[in-house]
């Protein structure tokens, strides 16, 4: 290789070592702005608020009783009357529990249930629930357990109540007692149901389901103008009813206080649906943060692997600059010891 070209591809190599170091440069920059991504993830990471769920301690109320009533009312609200005839004295929101009829559906299982059906519906019945039997015979009444009902619903227990809840004014319908409690159903319902024929017979095996009326608790308030007295401890003491147009019985009367504590469940059901919620966002960010780091890691990783492809070419490099560094200094020597002989 002569001079020049030597010279000329030392300078090449120089040109292209100064290249792979500027880009040796660009992705250490970027290593660095992913490094600085990471430590800012790192920081929203260490900043977000963890979750922490209720305690049920934290969620107690006072409850005010009236000793000696009916209805065993509780003060729900109490607030001091501004102006007017009651100036000074207070709206009383009182509360209590109130028990109303309300039909549900007794599913009996394993049931065998026979039926005949003649010109005036059916004639015979038969409901069979393990060992327990009830029967209605058209031909024999008297001794039928199971009633026909085709009218004067009201005399029956519960049973306006059902037909009410099922929107029907009439209609006819089968009845049998158990453990004193009235059990119903109606003719449409059993033309519904699916009926073999076994035997001659219309027979019926599996679940069948009975109306009854049960009852269930309804919280029912009271408005009163009411004067209270507190203790020094800043708890009711007692009160007097000055008015109550909802409850005239209790107008006039004067009443100790019992106090308790209770859970507010209320206020308790809120804190945790609360707590759900800001759980549900924090595991998002969380999330959303692993993510991106995870990202941001295999991006890093990827720069490396190019930063040591280009650390290898540029050993390679410098070892190829060397060796032609070295092939021009032998050209240079040879030159001069021609020309000094």
């Amino acid at each position: 290789m002569g001079l020049a070209a030597s010279q000329a591809r030392f300078l090449g190599l120089t040109a292209r070592k100064s290249n792979v170091e500027y880009q040796g440069q660009q992705i250490n920059q970027q290593r660095v702005a992913l490094s600085n991504e990471v430590m800012g993830l790192y920081s929203e990471y260490n900043n977000l608020d963890v979750p922490v769920p209720p305690s049920v301690n934290d969620y107690v109320k006072t409850v005010y009783t009236l000793d000696s009533t009916y209805e065993d009312y509780e003060i729900s609200s109490f607030s001091k009357i501004q102006e007017g005839e009651y100036q000074g004295y207070y709206d009383v929101v009182l509360s209590y529990q109130d028990s109303v009829a309300q039909a549900y559906t007794y599913s009996a299982r394993d049931s065998v249930i026979t039926a005949e059906k003649g010109e005036n519906g059916y004639s015979y019945l038969n409901f069979q629930f393990g060992t327990e039997n009830y029967t209605y015979d058209e031909n024999d009444p008297d001794n039928s357990t199971i009633t026909k009902i085709t009218g004067d619903y009201e005399r029956y227990q519960g049973l306006s109540t059902i037909m009410n809840s099922q929107g029907l004014s009439e209609g006819v319908f089968y009845m049998y007692m158990r453990n004193g409690t009235a059990y119903y159903t109606s003719e449409n319902d059993l033309d519904s149901t699916a009926f073999e024929t076994v035997d001659g017979k219309q027979m019926y095996y599996g679940t069948y389901n009975f109306d009854y009326q049960g009852s269930k608790s309804v919280s029912k308030n009271v408005q009163a103008k009411a004067s209270l007295t507190q203790g020094s401890d800043g708890r009711l003491t007692s009160i007097q009813i000055l008015s109550s147009p909802d409850a005239p019985d209790i107008e006039g009367y004067s009443y100790s206080i019992t106090t308790s504590s209770t859970e507010d469940e209320s206020a308790y059901d809120d804190a945790m649906n609360k707590y759900y919620y800001e759980k549900q966002v924090y595991e998002r960010e969380v999330e959303r943060i692993n993510q991106k780091t995870k990202t941001l890691q295999e991006e890093d990783r990827s720069l490396e692997l190019q930063l040591n492809q280009l650390d290898t070419e540029q050993n390679a490099i410098a070892t190829e600059m060397e060796s032609v560094s070295k092939v021009i200094e032998d050209t240079i020597d040879s030159v001069f010891k021609t020309y000094s002989s």
